[in-house]
């Protein structure tokens, strides 16, 4: 079930598209549209059942007076779209982002709390991986995310491979020491299926660290972490 706000935006866009055909509907109606879409009977329900869902927001902690260089790259990398910023004293500790229907912060680690380790942190990672936590993005195209967040200035920690269940992955460490593991939305195998048959026939994957596999060799799990 989707945020309450993505559910309005979908509506709002339903409307704009009509509208642009010559189709005029208020917004109330246009909710009622995309709540049967979602299987509910009207908008109340729908309203209910997004009201009732619990939502996870993320907290990415880097070094302080790094959060905006963290902003930056995250965009660059993965598109995060920026919203507002927390200030203290006329410098950001805190930055919202949003990737998808994902809310999340970056936030610097209090310095005092980095020098009291007692006072339970949170602490930002002190080496590459040095972290409890991977971030899982799931894209449209592995191979296509994976260089573009190594152009943005990502440090590649794992080659891309092929999972069993025929999804491609690959993991990377963001200049900050936090993992990212990027990983297809779509099998490779039905992707394929929808191409012409010239160029669905078998050839080798890349399968990382397990070398190349070749036609009818069962593909390594491709395990993220």
């Amino acid at each position: 079930m989707p945020t309450l706000d993505r559910v309005k935006s979908m509506a709002r866009e339903l409307r704009n598209s009509l509208a642009a055909q010559g189709i005029h509907l208020p917004h109330s109606a246009c909710l009622e549209i995309v709540a049967r879409q979602f299987g509910c009977n009207d908008w109340n329900m729908l309203k209910a059942s997004c009201d009732a869902k619990a939502e996870l927001h993320i907290s990415i902690v880097v070094e302080h007076g790094c959060e905006e260089e963290a902003a930056a790259f995250y965009h660059r990398a993965f598109g995060a779209v920026r919203g507002g910023a927390y200030m203290f004293e006329g410098e950001p500790i805190s930055i919202d982002l949003q990737i998808g229907d994902t809310a999340m912060q970056v936030g610097g680690a209090n310095p005092r709390r980095e020098l009291q380790p007692h006072r339970g942190g949170p602490f930002f990672p002190k080496a590459d991986g040095a972290v409890s936590t991977v971030f899982i993005l799931e894209v449209a195209n592995a191979e296509a995310a994976l260089q573009r967040a190594l152009d943005a200035g990502a440090t590649l920690r794992g080659e891309i491979g092929l999972a069993t269940d025929g999804r491609r992955g690959a993991t990377v460490f963001d200049p900050f020491g936090h993992i990212w593991a990027l990983r297809d939305k779509t099998p490779v195998r039905l992707r394929r299926a929808a191409l012409p048959s010239k160029q669905n026939a078998p050839h080798c994957i890349a399968g990382g660290a397990s070398g190349s596999l070749v036609q009818g060799q069962k593909p390594p799990t491709a395990a993220i972490p």
